[in-house]
Protein backbone atom coordinates (compact mmCIF):
# COMPACT_ATOMS: atom_id res chain seq x y z
CA UNK A 1 0.00 0.00 0.00
CA UNK A 2 2.76 2.20 1.09
CA UNK A 3 4.48 1.59 -2.59
CA UNK A 4 1.16 2.80 -4.17
CA UNK A 5 0.83 5.66 -2.38
CA UNK A 6 4.40 6.52 -2.98
CA UNK A 7 4.02 5.45 -6.86
CA UNK A 8 1.40 7.94 -6.87
CA UNK A 9 3.20 10.84 -4.74
CA UNK A 10 6.27 10.68 -7.48
CA UNK A 11 3.97 10.65 -10.27
CA UNK A 12 2.20 13.83 -9.24
CA UNK A 13 5.55 15.76 -8.04
CA UNK A 14 7.36 15.16 -11.47
CA UNK A 15 4.21 16.23 -12.94
CA UNK A 16 3.46 19.39 -11.78
CA UNK A 17 6.81 20.53 -9.53
CA UNK A 18 9.22 18.83 -12.27
CA UNK A 19 8.49 21.01 -15.25
CA UNK A 20 8.14 24.03 -12.98
CA UNK A 21 11.69 23.34 -11.82
CA UNK A 22 13.01 22.37 -15.32
CA UNK A 23 11.90 26.00 -16.39
CA UNK A 24 13.33 27.32 -13.71
CA UNK A 25 17.03 25.63 -14.11
CA UNK A 26 16.53 26.81 -17.87
CA UNK A 27 15.89 29.99 -17.12
CA UNK A 28 12.68 29.74 -18.45
CA UNK A 29 10.28 31.33 -15.98
CA UNK A 30 12.53 34.07 -15.41
CA UNK A 31 12.70 35.35 -19.10
CA UNK A 32 8.18 34.94 -19.27
CA UNK A 33 8.61 37.68 -15.45
CA UNK A 34 11.22 39.73 -17.41
CA UNK A 35 9.00 39.67 -20.50
CA UNK A 36 6.59 40.69 -18.43
CA UNK A 37 8.63 43.43 -16.99
CA UNK A 38 9.59 44.92 -20.06
CA UNK A 39 6.02 44.84 -21.12
CA UNK A 40 5.16 47.10 -18.27
CA UNK A 41 8.26 49.54 -18.69
CA UNK A 42 7.39 49.67 -22.61
CA UNK A 43 3.93 50.92 -21.43
CA UNK A 44 5.31 53.33 -19.03
CA UNK A 45 7.65 54.64 -21.67
CA UNK A 46 5.33 55.39 -24.07
CA UNK A 47 3.14 57.33 -21.68
CA UNK A 48 6.06 59.23 -20.63
CA UNK A 49 6.50 59.88 -24.96
CA UNK A 50 2.94 61.37 -24.84
CA UNK A 51 3.35 63.66 -21.75
CA UNK A 52 6.50 64.64 -23.03
CA UNK A 53 5.29 65.60 -26.24
CA UNK A 54 2.07 67.17 -25.05
CA UNK A 55 4.43 69.09 -22.79
CA UNK A 56 6.60 70.28 -25.85
CA UNK A 57 3.63 71.51 -27.69
CA UNK A 58 2.47 73.66 -24.69
CA UNK A 59 5.36 74.83 -24.52
CA UNK A 60 5.50 75.60 -28.21
CA UNK A 61 2.37 77.69 -27.83
CA UNK A 62 3.68 79.35 -24.75
CA UNK A 63 7.00 80.60 -26.98
CA UNK A 64 4.64 81.86 -30.18
CA UNK A 65 3.01 83.93 -27.86
CA UNK A 66 5.94 85.49 -25.99
CA UNK A 67 7.35 85.89 -29.33
CA UNK A 68 3.85 87.72 -30.49
CA UNK A 69 4.28 89.58 -27.74
CA UNK A 70 7.41 91.31 -28.04
CA UNK A 71 6.84 91.77 -32.09
CA UNK A 72 4.50 93.83 -30.45
CA UNK A 73 5.57 95.61 -27.52
CA UNK A 74 8.77 96.50 -30.22
CA UNK A 75 6.53 97.72 -32.55
CA UNK A 76 5.17 100.35 -29.79
CA UNK A 77 8.70 101.40 -28.78
CA UNK A 78 9.73 102.34 -31.86
CA UNK A 79 6.49 104.20 -32.56
CA UNK A 80 7.32 105.88 -28.84
CA UNK A 81 10.89 106.74 -30.50
CA UNK A 82 9.78 108.01 -33.81
CA UNK A 83 6.86 110.06 -31.70
CA UNK A 84 9.56 111.81 -29.68
CA UNK A 85 12.34 112.44 -32.36
CA UNK A 86 12.61 116.10 -33.91
CA UNK A 87 11.31 116.25 -38.12
CA UNK A 88 14.39 116.08 -40.45
CA UNK A 89 14.43 119.56 -42.13
CA UNK A 90 15.47 118.55 -45.74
Amino acid sequence: MFEIFLGIALIVFASKVGPAMAQRISGQAMDAQVAQRMRELEERLEQMDERVLSLASDNHERLVDIEERVDFAERVLQQQRSAQLPPQGN
